[in-house]
């Protein structure tokens, strides 16, 4: 794999374009792609970025998301390291996820940056920052970058970055959270034509890949990438409970989504359900420090010498390994609801997403459903209050608390928790959504 080196003085020529660009956006007042791109062009042509490719050299990858959605993401990368095998491939992850990224197998170098933007009000702060690291990737003479993130400033940067030719495959607002991912879309050179009605994200992601290189995807299985020492980790606190059916209990979620976590008090009720089933049946709890508390109030009214707590104790490679050893999980939908999917291990999970909202292509529940893996969804039948009226596009409920999910019983989940044992005995992997 070669790399082309890149003469200060040609960066210098875009940086100084940088710097025109954004005097003309502040006198203006205007902030428009087309506009931009119109600016820019004759200094990236100075430079030499707009040479046409005669062979893929250099590559870049685009995740600006959580976790979770970085593991969804997993097979799209190792796809394009197949197909692209020659070439030089830089990962850039916001560092939220850069301990799960560090240790992919398929990239040649990993850099973190945060890249969400979603307040046009702070454009201007963002641009003078987003240069930085523009200046990083101009010396590496991109091809082409794969934008796959979530929030406008990734396809701010996929332009700034040089690349000659920019891959997008999201064109529409972004769960109501903000700014429209249209905002930045005329800076791609290509648009996957991929159907992106009531699709999973890692199918759409592979959809792009192949209408872009004309290649047929050969593996659409997510991976986790899990050292040695976070086994090691892993085994030290499962040692005790070696031949026992292990459940993993995970309450936690997005801070900033707790719209999505069912409470403490219906976990345990299910718990105690599944122990008059199974008597000799282990749950582990995985959490941050942040989950403690919940974890607490769970402990309180499980039999003890039925838990392991590990809340608070592991970090989220060594909470992903501890799932490995583990026959289920039951928890929120969150980040490590995808690790368990990429580890082949059956979930159930409490959805907020009612029953009578239409779902919409930008949903939770459409684009981030467990993937290939034996699931039972549960879901409330009816939204309430205000969520019936205004329903946001992506988790149905707009509360700032738990909410709608908190109408489903733990009765209902041990109904589902029935379904996915029959689901794992088919080897069925398409989710089932109860109600």
């Amino acid at each position: 794999m070669r790399k082309q080196f890149v003469e200060l003085d040609q960066i210098q020529i875009v940086v100084d374009g940088f710097n025109k660009l954004y005097k003309r956006m502040i006198d203006s007042g205007k902030i428009e792609a087309a506009d931009m791109k119109n600016f820019m062009e004759s200094y990236f042509e100075k430079a030499g970025y707009r040479e046409k490719i005669k062979s893929t050299k250099n590559i870049l990858i685009i995740h600006d998301s959580g976790v979770g959605d970085f593991i969804v993401m997993s097979a799209v990368i190792r796809e394009i390291r197949r197909i692209y095998s020659r070439s030089h491939i830089t990962l850039l992850v916001d560092d939220t996820v850069l301990s799960m990224a560090e240790n992919c197998p398929y990239i040649d170098k990993l850099i973190d940056y945060p890249l969400y933007f979603n307040d046009i009000k702070k454009f201007s702060e963002f641009y003078q920052n987003i240069i930085k690291i523009a200046v990083n990737l101009l010396g590496r003479r991109l091809d082409i970058v794969f934008n796959f993130g979530h929030y406008p400033g990734s396809q701010l940067l996929s332009y700034m970055c040089g690349a000659k030719e920019r891959i997008f495959p999201y064109t529409f607002t972004n769960f109501n959270a903000g700014l429209s991912m249209n905002l930045f879309s005329s800076f791609a050179t290509f648009i996957s034509q991929a159907d992106q009605n009531k699709i999973h994200d890692n199918e759409m992601m592979l959809e792009v890949l192949s209408n872009y290189s004309n290649k047929k995807i050969h593996n659409k299985n997510l991976e986790i990438w899990l050292s040695p020492s976070d086994h090691f980790k892993a085994e030290l606190h499962l040692q005790r409970v070696s031949n026992k059916k292990l459940y993993a209990i995970i309450m936690s979620g997005n801070v900033n989504l707790k719209r999505k976590r069912w409470s403490p008090k219906n976990y345990a009720a299910l718990c105690n359900m599944i122990l008059n089933d199974e008597s000799d049946s282990i749950f582990v709890i995985l959490g941050g420090a942040e989950d403690i508390k919940n974890a607490d109030e769970f402990q309180s009214l499980v039999d003890n010498s039925h838990l392991i707590n590990l809340t608070g104790k592991l970090n989220y490679r060594q909470s992903a390994a501890v799932l490995s050893y583990c026959d289920c999980y039951i928890g929120n939908d969150t980040g490590l609801m995808h690790a368990a999917a990429a580890l082949n291990i059956p979930i159930l999970t409490p959805n907020c997403f009612a029953a009578d909202l239409n779902l919409t292509n930008d949903s939770f529940l459409t684009r981030f459903y467990p993937y290939n893996v034996p699931s039972v969804i549960i879901r409330p039948e009816k939204s309430l209050d205000d969520c019936a009226k205004n329903p946001r596009s992506d988790t149905g409920c707009n509360a700032d608390h738990s909410h709608c999910i908190d109408q489903i019983s733990p009765e209902k989940m041990f109904e589902g928790l029935k379904l996915l044992n029959e689901q794992i005995k088919k080897s069925a992997k398409e989710p089932i959504f109860l109600v």
